[in-house]
């Protein structure tokens, strides 16, 4: 990632980038690229640090949904069951434990902020925008 940012802003400042007119955007566009590049790079600094510190409590079964919980949702509509990990950060990565697909979510999110304090047994009603969905909370890890 860092050589992305690095190479992004050699072509903003490379003398083929100059612009010839005022039409002509490149280094402008490249200006743009490097610098989203570099705020992503230190997002995911800031990521990494925060993981390193993370630490998992005890957490037992029949306890509420917490940071570091492993929750597993039904959604009524279609029966379609999910496995969450609620993590501090870096959320919507998708990981396979042994035969279960595992996704990240962040207390940030609209879920992962219902989520939160809920048992095993709880309804959940998330509703975003014009949609709305209903969840029942199968287990709390």
């Amino acid at each position: 990632m860092l050589g992305a940012v690095d190479q992004a802003r050699d072509n903003a400042v490379h003398e083929q980038s100059k612009p010839e007119n005022q039409y002509d955007t490149l280094a402008l566009e490249a200006a743009y690229l490097a610098h989203g590049q570099s705020v992503r790079a230190a997002e995911l600094q800031r990521q990494i640090s925060v993981l390193k510190r993370f630490e998992l409590d005890n957490h037992k079964c029949d306890s509420a949904a917490v940071v570091g919980a492993v929750v597993h949702l039904r959604e009524y509509s279609n029966q379609f069951s999910k496995w969450l990990w609620v993590v501090p950060v870096a959320g919507g990565v998708d990981l396979q434990f042994e035969e279960v697909s595992v996704t990240t979510i962040t207390p940030d999110a609209p879920l992962g902020r219902k989520i939160l304090g809920c048992y095993e047994g709880d309804e959940i009603l998330l509703r975003l925008g014009a949609n709305e969905k209903c969840f029942e909370v199968i287990s709390v890890i």
